[in-house]
């Protein structure tokens, strides 16, 4: 008897180790995932502005990089888990939602907000989403309105202040182009809302193709791909779209449901923030945009209020 409670205690104690393991191993990845995932977010600024260099408009631009994207999602799914083409009339019905008024949208506005503004900008003004979705909570969903959360959002507002240049009097930045990144911030924060609320249990590449696809048919309708056929696209574009398929579209997209899978949606948006620095980074060392001292001031401050918020707990 003795010995057997032994060997159960060791069994116990065994599979309580492979369990911790096994957790801090899905932990890591999720970080991983997410990081990788911001940092190529925060680059898409950089191939947008060289893929407009030869004269494309946003909406052809988008469709032709879901063009190459959407068959190169659909072929992985098949190869590797053929399971995952499977959805229900339902969420066929909620990838469409969220592909055409979510996906549509907000890249649509992200892209065309990079005519007007520099990459920093476009990705500053797109984080404000965590604090529109913190207003959902609040109206919507009744959360309670505290001080920490009242604070952060006048400490947001005062960021994008800041780095929009106000206080000097002279604002030096496109009003079309802030309000063109402020719309999409609104659609990413539906996009964030909607697939937590509508699409639980489907996996990361499922949810990114079948969205995808949903947002490339109704580009295709709004606007036929005319270009693809005439011949107006450029050895040079072509490369550039393709890097922006697969390292800003089909790799980022696929870690971000990966990495929220895994450590979940709260910490993923945290370490998102890292596409503002990446973004900065990126559009002052290669494209020579000009970086201010009160727009790293401001982007901290925005990058404060969303830890804050995230890391408030809505009260219900």
């Amino acid at each position: 008897m003795l010995e057997y409670n032994y060997n159960t205690q060791t069994l116990d104690l065994r599979t309580s180790v492979i369990l911790y393991w096994e957790r801090c191993v899905t932990l890591k990845q999720g970080y991983i995932y997410s990081i990788f995932s911001a940092i190529l977010f925060g680059s898409a600024g950089l191939l947008v502005k060289l893929a407009y260099v030869g004269g494309i408009d946003s909406i052809s631009l988008l469709t032709l990089q879901y063009i190459i994207a959407v068959p190169l999602m659909f072929t992985l799914m098949y190869v590797f888990n053929k399971k995952s083409l499977k959805v229900t009339k339902q969420q066929l019905l909620r990838l469409a939602v969220l592909g055409i008024i979510g996906n549509t949208f907000m890249t649509v506005f992200y892209y065309t907000a990079f005519n007007y503004l520099p990459i920093q900008m476009v990705a500053i003004l797109l984080y404000t989403y965590p604090i529109m979705v913190f207003i959902y909570s609040i109206v919507f969903k009744k959360g309670q309105l505290g001080y920490k959360k009242t604070f952060a959002v006048f400490i947001a507002f005062a960021g994008c202040v800041l780095t929009l240049d106000i206080l000097s009097g002279q604002i030096k930045y496109s009003f079309k182009g802030v309000i063109f990144a402020l719309i999409c911030a609104m659609f990413y924060a539906f996009m964030n809302i909607y697939s937590e609320e509508r699409l639980q249990g489907l996996g990361p590449l499922t949810i990114n193709a079948y969205s995808t696809f949903f947002s490339l048919t109704s580009l295709i309708i709004y606007k036929f791909p005319t270009f693809v056929f005439s011949g107006y696209i450029t050895k040079k574009l072509f490369i550039y779209t393709t890097i922006l398929a697969i390292f800003c579209e089909v790799i980022p997209l696929t870690l971000l449901y990966a990495a929220i899978k895994r450590i979940g949606s709260l910490k993923v948006s945290i370490i998102g923030n890292l596409e503002i620095p990446t973004a900065m980074i990126v559009s002052f060392f290669v494209l020579h945009e000009q970086v201010t001292s009160m727009q790293i001031i401001g982007t901290i401050l925005v990058i404060s209020a969303i830890y804050m918020i995230k890391t408030e707990p809505i009260i219900r």
